[in-house]
């Protein structure tokens, strides 16, 4: 269970890092980046299902680190 929280933890952060990074070279806004909680960012499709599955990674991580406290 370990690995498998670590293995979600990063790839998560792999997955909304790329999206981020899509994002910035389509349209070099590098402060829409700084600013992410703003509506101001127009993700295309793809950037959105990358940041949407890496956040939905990231939430497992945290379900199994809790689920592993717990036993």
């Amino acid at each position: 269970m370990f690995y498998a929280e670590k293995t979600a933890l990063i790839a998560g952060l792999c997955f909304v890092a790329y999206a981020y990074l899509r994002y910035w070279r389509r349209t070099g806004d590098g402060q829409g980046l700084v600013m992410f909680w703003r509506r101001a960012m127009a993700l295309n499709t793809v950037e959105f299902k990358l940041q949407r599955g890496g956040i939905a990674l990231l939430l497992a991580a945290v379900a199994l680190r809790f689920t592993q406290a717990l036993l």
